[in-house]
C-alpha cells in the first residue's frame, strides 16, 4: 500500500503521477509498487524525463514541465529546498519527501 501526502498546492494524483514517473525513468527499485498503486487509482503516469538516481540516494526528473526531487529529507535539504515548514518526524527507508520545482510538495509512504 502506498499513501501519498501533498501539501495544499498539489493533488494527491500529480505527486503519485510525478513519483511513479522519476522512479520508473530513474530505475528506481520502488518504481513497480508505485505503477501498481497508480494504475489502482487510476492515475494516468507519464514519461518522466531526464530522470536519475542521485549518489545520495534519491531520484530526480522533469516531469510534465516541473522538476521533481524524490528522498530522504537530507537530499531536499542538499538541493536547496526549504522544508522549515515540515514538523519533525522520525524517518525511514519507506518515507519519500518530493520537491516541485524546488518547493516542498509532500510524501510519499510505502506500507506493508
Amino acid at each position: 500500500m502506498v499513501s501519498v501526502l501533498p501539501v495544499g498546492w498539489m493533488s494527491e494524483s500529480d505527486l503519485l503521477r510525478g513519483v511513479t514517473a522519476v522512479a520508473c525513468g530513474a530505475g528506481h527499485p520502488v518504481a513497480s509498487l508505485l505503477l501498481r498503486e497508480a494504475d489502482m487509482r487510476v492515475v494516468r503516469v507519464v514519461d518522466g524525463l531526464n530522470c536519475e538516481r542521485l549518489p545520495t540516494g534519491g531520484a530526480a526528473g522533469v516531469v510534465a514541465g516541473s522538476r521533481f526531487l524524490v528522498g530522504s529529507p537530507e537530499v531536499l535539504l542538499d538541493h536547496g529546498v526549504d522544508l522549515s515548514a515540515v514538523p519533525p518526524m522520525e524517518t525511514n527507508d519507506a518515507m519519500f519527501f518530493v520537491a516541485v520545482d524546488g518547493r516542498f510538495a509532500g510524501l510519499v509512504l510505502l506500507e506493508g
